[in-house]
């Protein structure tokens, strides 16, 4: 299959299908950009019948899409939602030929409309979302929306390839909807990215067992000498180490305003490493100091716990607890310095 976009029609995407494992049908997944035309070709005669998956497309999104096929096919045209958990599709739409191109902006959710422009062999439709979706899915909350073509199609058709007809008669100028984001001139320092590891276990000789943990920075180890918590500092500016402190088992139970003045005395920016060792009270006011970090109030803490907190306005997503009953590991790499993303 050949797709190409109307405004960069010199460049068309080959895509190779594979084959179903259960059926014998070809399956394409092009990435396409939004509110954007794009023809589509063939190495041989149209096949006669095109299922359209609108695949994490949000309510409203929209492509602008012409299929090639042959001279004298006929269409039949509908829309569906399939349910992929029930295996149960249905009918939601028709689309109704049109000698109107413009039509197709006229389209509603039960009835679109399609363009046969028999000149350069495109049938024309709008593809458009009409149900909205969860974050993480990539259908709608209703099920897979598809468009669904059947085409009759002559005998012996020769490969539809509309190429050399669709363009430059479709071609569009470029438009940039989105403008690249620029580089901020005011930023003195380079991004650069720093390697952190983080472990607390506990390691065991026939009836003997004994703690460890360490945080390791670049390559540069601190170890953990007494139960309780480790917390390691960097600079979340430049990625330099600021310092590196325990908190005993029985200070975090008997004073545990230590640990929170602490962490009140950093400054804002400040990439916060900590590691457990021993038996750790895992209740206690202690606790609170850790929601300063990033964590979640309500999360229960166990005894070998390793944590990639910071403290400042913001939440980075790199913010991570892991914990265990006995073995509690971190090795992750994060950007220096540490600045907000705006969401896209």
């Amino acid at each position: 299959m050949l797709m190409a976009r109307n405004e960069y029609p010199a460049r068309p995407l080959l895509l190779e299908g594979a084959l179903g494992k259960k059926k014998h049908y070809q399956q394409f997944q092009p990435v396409v950009a939004l509110a954007k035309g794009y023809t589509v070709h063939w190495d041989q005669a149209a096949p006669a019948e095109v299922i359209v998956w609108l695949i994490n497309f949000n309510k409203n999104d929209w492509i602008s899409l012409g299929i090639c096929y042959p001279p004298g096919s006929a269409f039949t045209v509908i829309s569906d939602v399939h349910d992929r958990l029930s295996k149960q599709t249905h009918k939601t739409g028709v689309f109704i030929r049109t000698n109107q191109s413009e039509k197709l902006e006229r389209s509603h959710p039960s009835r679109g409309y399609y363009f046969w422009e028999e000149e350069t062999g495109l049938l024309f439709l709008k593809v458009k979302a009409q149900s909205s979706r969860e974050k993480f899915a990539f259908c709608s909350v209703k099920g897979c929306e598809r468009i669904k073509i059947t085409a009759v199609i002559p005998d012996k058709s020769p490969p539809s390839n509309c190429m050399s007809r669709a363009y430059p008669r479709h071609a569009q100028l470029p438009v940039v909807d989105v403008p690249m984001p620029k580089k901020r001139s005011n930023d003195t320092q380079s991004e650069h990215f720093l390697e952190v590891r983080l472990e607390a276990f506990i390691t065991r000789f026939f009836h003997i067992k004994q703690d460890f943990s360490f945080t390791e920075v670049s390559g540069r180890k601190f170890y953990q000498l007494e139960d309780g918590i480790q917390v390691t500092v960097i600079d979340g500016h430049n990625g330099g180490v600021v310092g590196s402190r325990s908190f005993s088992s029985s200070l975090l139970q008997g004073v545990p305003a230590q640990l929170e003045k602490y962490i009140d005395g950093l400054k804002d920016r400040s990439i916060v490493l900590m590691t457990s060792k021993g038996h750790l009270g895992t209740r206690g006011g202690w606790t609170k100091a850790l929601q300063r970090l990033g964590l979640n109030k309500r999360i229960e803490l166990r005894d070998k716990l390793v944590l990639v907190g910071f403290k400042g306005s913001f939440r980075p997503d790199w913010v991570r607890l892991e914990q265990d009953k006995d073995h509690a590991k971190i090795r992750q790499v994060l950007p220096v310095p540490v600045v907000p993303k705006m969401k896209l």
